[in-house]
């Protein structure tokens, strides 16, 4: 199995999660600057677009797409919970993070280089994120996790975004804290201390130049 992806990247993130969480085996192949127009790539990928995974002969990208093929290709250990209403709950919060979340941390990130960060114009975006956030917390009371006892795919979506929810805030001279947000602070508390997610967080802070 092979997972093209960016350490540095919250969607592949998830997926990198998810498959260790599952205790799949995987490679990382290496990516140069240029790869995501490279033929190569592009013939098994048209988007060209991470993360992407390669199992066997069957390719596969979008990250939310790939976790749930993963949990039904290799169901055990299983990463939704077992009832219809948690299930559907599960995937709600991790629509949140992709559809909401996930782009406007994104949005703050790349603001930082192209000019629109300090701009009297970019204040909404900022006060954006921190509104995101302050939904969040009224959807969830982690219990450690976001759903309860078991770890979902919901809880792999999250803890690179939360890192970077405090990076950014920070950059952004709105700094969002464990006071604005403690049931997140709580959750991230228990989720960081998972193997997975560990091993992830430590290869996107080595990316950056943080560790």
């Amino acid at each position: 199995m092979q997972l093209f992806q960016l350490p540095h990247s919250h969607y592949s993130a998830k997926v990198k999660i998810a498959l260790l969480e599952k205790g799949l085996a995987y490679d990382e192949p290496a990516l140069g600057d240029d790869f995501a127009r490279s033929p190569e790539f592009l013939a098994r990928n048209p988007l060209g677009k991470v993360p992407f995974l390669q199992d066997g002969a069957f390719g596969l990208g979008e990250s939310e797409v790939i976790v749930e093929y993963l949990e039904e290709r290799y169901p055990e250990p299983a990463l939704l919970p077992p009832t219809v209403e948690g299930r559907a709950r599960s995937r709600w919060l991790s629509r949140f993070h992709d559809l909401y979340l996930g782009p406007q941390v994104s949005m703050l990130y790349f603001a930082l280089s192209d000019g629109r960060a300090g701009t009297a114009a970019f204040a909404p975006e900022v006060q954006r994120l921190v509104d995101l956030v302050a939904l969040l917390e009224g959807q969830i009371a982690p219990d450690p996790y976001l759903l309860g006892a078991q770890f979902t795919l919901a809880d792999a979506s999250y803890p690179l975004t939360y890192h970077y929810i405090g990076l950014l805030s920070g950059a952004h001279g709105r700094p969002l804290t464990a006071v604005e947000m403690p049931r997140l602070a709580r959750w991230f508390d228990a989720a960081s201390r998972r193997p997975s997610v560990t091993k992830v967080l430590d290869a996107a802070k080595a990316a950056l130049g943080g560790g």
